[in-house]
C-alpha cells in the first residue's frame, strides 16, 4: 500500500466520529473506470472497495458495506457493497410528533463479492439500477467519498491550536483548491474532526491531562511554575501557572498589578483569573494566571498564596481589583502590606444601573464625575461629594453611601499620590480581555485553554520585542528646543516619550506665576485652560519647587501616579530656566536602554515541537488531496 495515499474518512452530516480508512490499493481514472460485471476479479478486498468507491463517485451515489460473512478462522470471505440508500426505515417516533430525514429508499443497487480458492475476489452479483436520482456533481458530499489527507488534517490542527476559527480554516482550504467543488469534504466535517481531536486530548480526565501538560512545560523550562488543587475524586478545583518569562518580568513590572476574574473562559464556567502588569512600553504583560472553581475567599486565598510562592514571597506594592468582597478578604490575609485599589472604571460603569432611576440622572452623573475627576485635594473631594449628595437628595442611596465609606480605595484624589503605572485607567481595566481576545471563547476546553494561553503569550512577547526594536531603531523627533525634552528622548521608550510629548504640548495651555518664596522653597500657581467638549474651563494647581535640588511637588500628582512629569512642572521649569531634571524623574521603569532578563529567557512556548514536514497538497485526478512526505520517507506521522 502506497504511504502517499493514506486517507481519513470524515464524519457524516449527522456528526459520526471520524474513522481511519487505509483504502486506495489501486486508482482508476475516467478512461479505466469499468462498469462492474459478474466474473470481474480483484487481488484483495481493499482493491474491491476502492474500485466500487470510484464507480459510485463517478455515477453519483453513496455506498456502504451492507453485510459480510467470515470463515471459521475469522477471515472475511463474502461481502455485499450496496448503495447507501438501500433498506427501509421505520421510525419509532410518530410522524405527527417529529419528522426525521431518512436515507433509506429500498435501493437495490449492489455488488456481491466472494473470495474463491485461488485467492482472488470475484463479483458474483451486480445490480446497477437505483430507486432514486443519482448526481455525479453532488457525489463528493456522500460520507464514503469524503476524505481528508495528512496535509489537510495537519493544517486544521495547527490552525485550531493557533485559535483560528473553523469557518476561516475551511474557507482557506477552499481557496487553496479553487472552489468548493474541488474539496472532498464540507465545513461540518472539519468541525467534527476538531471535536474528536479535542475529546481525544482530554480523554485522560482534566486533572491528569493538565498535570501531564504542565510536566511537559516544566521539562522544557525548569522555571515553569504550576500548582493544581484537586478534590478527592481527582477533579480539578483550582489551577495556577506562570511561565519563566512571566516570573522574570515580575522583577521589573511586579510593583503594581491588576487582578481580574471577569473573563469566563471555558465550558466548565471556571472563572479565569489573571495577574497583569505594565511593561516599559505601557503594554499589558501577564504575570501569572489561574482557573478557579469559584469566586470565594478560600479560592482566592489559595490562588494568592500560590502566586506569592511563585514570585519568591515578594508581594506587589499595589493591586487593582473590582469590588469583590471575597477578593478584598483574601488580599488582606495574603498581602497585608499591599495597597488595595478598586478599579475606577468598574465603579463608574455602574452609574446607569444604580442611578438611572432618578429623574435628574444626567445632572447627577455629571456632578459625580466632577467630584471624582476634577478634585486634587481630599478637602475639595469631600466638599464636592457631599454637595452633590445633598443637592440631589441622595442620602438614602446605599450604593453611593457604601462608595463614600470605602472612598480611600478608589477616589483618585486620595490614591494618585502613589505609583499605579496608570493601572486605574479604562484601557487597563480591560487588559485581560484584550490579552486573550481571538484565542479563547466560551466553548474552549480546559486543556485547549492552556495551549491557547501559550499562543496569547507568544503574541504578547512578539509585540514587546517589536516595540523594543522600534525604540532602538527609530527616534521620535522633539517638538521643541527644550533640553529637558531631549533628555527624555534619549532615555525613554518611544511609547513613553510620546506621553511626555503630550505634556510638553499641553504646557502651552499653562501659565505659571510665583506665589511665595521661603528659603529655597518656591510655590507656584499654575493656571491651566481646559476644553471639555465645547466648554472652556480654568483650574489652578499648586507646584512646590526646591531650588537647590530641583525637587518638584505638583497637586496633580501625575509623576507619583504614572511616572510621567506633568505639564505644570514643565511650565515652572520654563519659568525657572531649568535645563535638565534630576535622574529620579527619568524613571528607570520606562527606559529603553535597560537589559531586562525576561527578554532573554527561553520560554516554554518558544520551543517548537518536531513535526513531520509535508509539501502543500495538490488535487489528484479523483479530486482527493494527496500528501507527499519528505525526509526520504523516514517520517512516520500519527493519524488521528
Amino acid at each position: 500500500m502506497d504511504s502517499s495515499s493514506i486517507f481519513i474518512e470524515c464524519g457524516s452530516s449527522q456528526g459520526e466520529d471520524v474513522e481511519v480508512d487505509h483504502g486506495d490499493c489501486g486508482g482508476y481514472d475516467d478512461d479505466t473506470l469499468w462498469v462492474p460485471a459478474i466474473g470481474m476479479c480483484f487481488s484483495c478486498l481493499e482493491e474491491v472497495k476502492t474500485y466500487y468507491q470510484e464507480y459510485a463517485l463517478k455515477k453519483g451515489f453513496g455506498w456502504r458495506i451492507r453485510s459480510s460473512k467470515k470463515e471459521d478462522d475469522g477471515k472475511v470471505n463474502y461481502l455485499i457493497l450496496s448503495c447507501s440508500r438501500e433498506g427501509s426505515n421505520i421510525s419509532k417516533i410518530s410522524c405527527t410528533l417529529k419528522t426525521l430525514p431518512s436515507r433509506a429508499k429500498n435501493c437495490p443497487a449492489k455488488i456481491c463479492i466472494k473470495l474463491k480458492q485461488d485467492g482472488f475476489w470475484y463479483i458474483t452479483q451486480f445490480e446497477s439500477n437505483h430507486s432514486h436520482e443519482t448526481s455525479p456533481t453532488k457525489a463528493r458530499l456522500f460520507k464514503a467519498n469524503k476524505k481528508m489527507n495528512l496535509h489537510v488534517r495537519r493544517t486544521i490542527q495547527i490552525n485550531d491550536d493557533a485559535g483560528v476559527r473553523i469557518n476561516k480554516t475551511f474557507q482557506s482550504l477552499v481557496k487553496d483548491v479553487g472552489g468548493h467543488e474541488n474539496i472532498p469534504f464540507c465545513e461540518k466535517d472539519v468541525r467534527n474532526y476538531i471535536n474528536k481531536e479535542r475529546r481525544a486530548i482530554g480523554k485522560e480526565g482534566d486533572g491528569k491531562a493538565l498535570i501531564s501538560y504542565f510536566c511537559k512545560m516544566r521539562e522544557q523550562n525548569t522555571d515553569f511554575f504550576y500548582d493544581i488543587d484537586l478534590d478527592d475524586d481527582f477533579h480539578v478545583r483550582n489551577v495556577f501557572w506562570a511561565d519563566a518569562r512571566s516570573r522574570a518580568a515580575y522583577e521589573y513590572f511586579g510593583d503594581v498589578v491588576t487582578f481580574d476574574t471577569t473573563y469566563l473562559t471555558n465550558k466548565y464556567d471556571m472563572p479565569f483569573a489573571a495577574f497583569v502588569g505594565v511593561n516599559h512600553h505601557g503594554q499589558s504583560t501577564l504575570l501569572g494566571c489561574g482557573l478557579l472553581s469559584g469566586e470565594d475567599t478560600d479560592s482566592f486565598v489559595w490562588l494568592f498564596k500560590s502566586w506569592l510562592r511563585c514570585m519568591l514571597e515578594k508581594a506587589p506594592l499595589g493591586i487593582v481589583t473590582d469590588q469583590c468582597k471575597a477578593m478584598k478578604n483574601a488580599i488582606e490575609l495574603v498581602f497585608p502590606t499591599t495597597r488595595h485599589r478598586w478599579c475606577l472604571w468598574h465603579i463608574m460603569k455602574k452609574n446607569p444601573e444604580k442611578l438611572s432611576g432618578y429623574g435628574e440622572y444626567k445632572r447627577i452623573k455629571y456632578a459625580m464625575k466632577e467630584a471624582v475627576y476634577d478634585t486634587f485635594t481630599t478637602t475639595s473631594f469631600e466638599k464636592k461629594w457631599c454637595s452633590f449628595i445633598e443637592k440631589f437628595d441622595l442620602q438614602e442611596n446605599d450604593w453611593l453611601g457604601g462608595l463614600y465609606i470605602e472612598h480611600h480605595r478608589w477616589a483618585p484624589t486620595l490614591l494618585r499620590v502613589y505609583f499605579w503605572a496608570g493601572m486605574s485607567t479604562t484601557q487597563r481595566s480591560e487588559s485581560i480581555h484584550a490579552f486573550f481576545d481571538g484565542y479563547i471563547n466560551s466553548t474552549t476546553s480546559l486543556n485547549q485553554f492552556v495551549k491557547q494561553y501559550d499562543n496569547a503569550l507568544r503574541s504578547r512577547a512578539e509585540k514587546e520585542f517589536e516595540a523594543d526594536f522600534n525604540s532602538m531603531d527609530t527616534t521620535i523627533p522633539c517638538g521643541s528646543n527644550s533640553s529637558i525634552e531631549k533628555q527624555f528622548q534619549s532615555e525613554f521608550t518611544n511609547a513613553k516619550f510620546k506621553e511626555i510629548q503630550v505634556e510638553f504640548r499641553s504646557k502651552m495651555n499653562c501659565s505659571a506665576s510665583l506665589n511665595s518664596m521661603e528659603d529655597c522653597f518656591a510655590t507656584y500657581h499654575v493656571l491651566e485652560e481646559i476644553l471639555a467638549g465645547d466648554i472652556r474651563k480654568e483650574r489652578v494647581l499648586k507646584v512646590m519647587l526646591n531650588k537647590e535640588n530641583h525637587d518638584f511637588k505638583c497637586e496633580c500628582s501625575l509623576f507619583e501616579f504614572r511616572g510621567i512629569v506633568c505639564r505644570h512642572v514643565l511650565s515652572v521649569c520654563s519659568q525657572e530656566r531649568i535645563v535638565s531634571l534630576p535622574e529620579k524623574y527619568v524613571l528607570t521603569r520606562w527606559k529603553k536602554n535597560i537589559k531586562r532578563k525576561h527578554s532573554y529567557i527561553k520560554t516554554s512556548y518558544g520551543v517548537t515541537e518536531l513535526k513531520p514536514q509535508m509539501d502543500s497538497a495538490r488535487l489528484q485526478n479523483n479530486g482527493n488531496f494527496s500528501p507527499r512526505l519528505q525526509n526520504n520517507g523516514n517520517c512516520s506521522p500519527r493519524l488521528g
